[in-house]
């Protein structure tokens, strides 16, 4: 990878500014207040990717706009898994946008 677009990666990544499909995690989260979600559930739910939910949760993790609970069996794998729900911050910007 050429440096110019390592340096486009790490100045988007610091500015904060959101891609598309952050946006429609984010989007997705905020229209289920007071639930939370595995990553398969949420890709299920949405039709998002499931490789693209997991990489822009860890994302939006980093960011604080979305948190981890503690861990709980997934409804799609059966599995123990974090879910995921809105940090407390990023529900109160989503109920003013």
């Amino acid at each position: 990878m050429k440096s110019a677009s390592i340096d486009a990666f790490h100045a988007h990544r610091d500015s904060g500014s959101l891609g598309n499909q952050e946006r429609a995690v984010l989007d997705f989260l905020a229209r289920h207040p007071g639930r939370d979600w595995t990553r398969s559930e949420l890709a299920a739910a949405s039709g998002i990717r499931l490789s693209s939910v997991c990489g822009r949760a860890n994302a939006l993790i980093a960011l604080e706009r979305v948190v981890e609970g503690p861990r709980r069996t997934c409804s799609v794998t059966g599995r123990s898994a974090h879910p995921l729900r809105l940090a407390p911050v990023q529900r109160e910007i989503e109920a003013f946008v």
